[in-house]
């Protein structure tokens, strides 16, 4: 029921099909194994607050990885982007440049934007998802945005 929001919020905070593909499997693993004890009236939040922190692992992951081989942000380029809406969405030069400056985020700030902007959960759902008051919610969606506006300026991107 929830396997596509997930698999969605870890492709758009990782970019990369295949590593969205197994956060999602593994989210849905840990759901199982905790079935006995999670509220299923709550459990879109569960799904989606263990996909970020898998996410937010795999971010981690990555930057160690390149700081010993500079060669892997390379790679990490060449990532091949999935079929659907996401590619639909992101196809063409604008898409690229929303793309980057998602990127460019901080883990943290990126889950806000996806989750509001993309996924367009309420703001209670995403506090409860990323536990976090909702007052420190806003104020950080508000911060992001700002930067997403700074940045597409910067590139020339204008409304």
């Amino acid at each position: 029921m929830h396997k596509d929001r997930v698999y969605q919020y870890a492709r758009m905070m990782l970019r990369s099909e295949a590593e969205a593909q197994d956060v999602a499997q593994e989210a849905l693993i840990r759901l199982w194994g905790h079935r006995e004890t999670v509220d299923f009236s709550r459990v879109r939040a569960w799904l989606l607050r263990t996909a970020k922190n898998l996410c937010i692992d795999l971010i981690r992951k990555r930057q160690v990885r390149a700081e010993v081989d500079d060669g892997d942000a390379v790679v990490n380029e060449q990532r091949a982007m999935g079929h659907g809406a996401w590619q639909q969405v992101h196809a063409g030069e604008l898409g690229q440049m929303m793309s980057d400056a998602l990127s460019s985020l901080k883990p943290q700030d990126r889950a806000v934007v996806v989750l509001r902007e993309i996924q367009g959960m309420p703001y209670d759902e995403i506090a409860e998802t990323l536990e976090i008051p909702i007052g420190t919610l806003k104020a950080r969606l508000h911060r992001a945005r700002e930067r997403l506006r700074t940045r597409l300026v910067r590139t020339g991107v204008t409304l």
